[in-house]
């Protein structure tokens, strides 16, 4: 497919999503949604009760992949992933109601951070430092690394917390796909999990109870229970399903995108107790490129960004209806989080 005809595709694709968001109810969200944004180096603050973009901070030519909000609200993390040239060595903190970063503190070389979390106590954050398969603990008020933890496994890559912080959860994405278990607070090696090829996007049950892991490089979750830290079923999904997010609902939300070859994308949305489908709905036809969408899920709806098309695609949680655009046109959005916090600085 020639660049024209690609384009041409595009515009027909985001005028039909464009009409579907008109014709589908307003949304009734308050807060701020704060998007990654991997080509643009920016982090995204959007108005959800306006839908409108309040600031754009740019963190540099470093390919943001996510982002997250601090407990109280008010700050959020971000990471210099780097090219595939230059790796990044930073986490980037970020005050939300002034829009403007606060620090960026240094993992040191061969670090390529992709996911920093905060810690229950809102000073303290966790990194995945893929290019040295090592989790950092760092001191957000001293802007210092307190510790290191091996992961035990290769490219460590996304991360989730338990429910009390106590235990890391790292997916890593080397030839044999696994799960490390991290315990931050007992001195006892990382407890790895072998659970399928491309192992990448994770969550885990707002109990605790279960992890769930994507395998990027098959059709499988893996569900892994947190007590015996063993495979309890594996369940079938879409080819390259990335991204896994929960909600406290009881839902789960699963995207999938094209990695290489032509296949439809779709949003998956699944019980996690009964661990069955519900409904799905596709997100776009595949092209031949990376189609990994980000997910989040707050206040009954779910959201997912395009990174190819540059777009938020909003839906109610409880059946993918009422389907809604937002930020049309961005700079390959991907990680997203919410603050309750709302910006008051505009866009010049």
């Amino acid at each position: 497919m020639n660049r024209k005809s690609k384009a041409g595709q595009r515009f027909l694709w985001l005028s039909l999503l464009w009409w579907m968001g008109t014709t589908a109810p307003a949304m009734a969200l308050d807060g701020t949604l704060l998007v990654a944004n991997r080509a643009g180096g920016s982090i995204t603050l959007f108005d959800l009760t306006t839908e409108v973009e309040i600031a754009r901070i740019p963190i540099g030519p470093v390919i943001p992949h996510e982002v997250d909000v601090s407990p109280d609200g008010r700050l959020a993390l971000t990471t210099e992933y780097g090219p595939e040239n230059k790796p990044g060595r930073h986490i980037v903190l970020i005050d939300i109601a002034s829009a403007e970063v606060v620090s960026r503190i240094d993992l040191g070389p061969n670090s390529r951070p992709h996911t920093a979390l905060f810690l229950p106590d809102s000073r303290h954050a966790v990194a995945t430092m893929q290019d040295s398969d090592q989790l950092a603990l760092v001191d957000l008020d001293e802007e210092t690394v307190v510790r290191t933890y091996p992961t035990g496994g290769r490219e460590g890559h996304m991360l989730r917390l338990s429910p009390d912080g106590s235990r890391a959860y790292v997916t890593s994405r080397g030839e044999v796909g696994t799960l490390s278990v991290i315990f931050l607070n007992e001195e006892r090696p990382p407890v790895v999990i072998a659970t399928g090829l491309g192992a990448e996007g994770l969550d885990v049950t707002s109990d605790g109870r279960e992890v769930w892991v994507a395998n990027r490089g098959e059709t499988s979750i893996s569900v892994i229970d947190s007590q015996s830290l063993k495979i309890v079923a594996t369940l079938e999904s879409r080819p390259s399903a990335g991204r896994i997010e929960m909600g406290p609902d009881g839902y789960a939300i699963v995207p999938n995108g094209g990695r290489g070859s032509r296949v439809r994308q779709y949003l998956r949305l699944w019980d996690v107790e009964a661990r069955r489908v519900i409904t799905e709905v596709t997100l776009r036809d595949g092209e031949p490129q990376d189609g990994n969408f980000g997910v989040l899920i707050h206040d009954g709806m779910a959201f997912a960004s395009d990174p190819n098309l540059g777009m938020i695609q909003v839906f109610r949680l409880a059946d993918l209806t009422d389907r809604r655009v937002l930020m049309v046109d961005h700079d390959a959005p991907d990680g997203m989080a919410w603050s309750p916090v709302r910006v008051r600085v505009m866009t010049e």
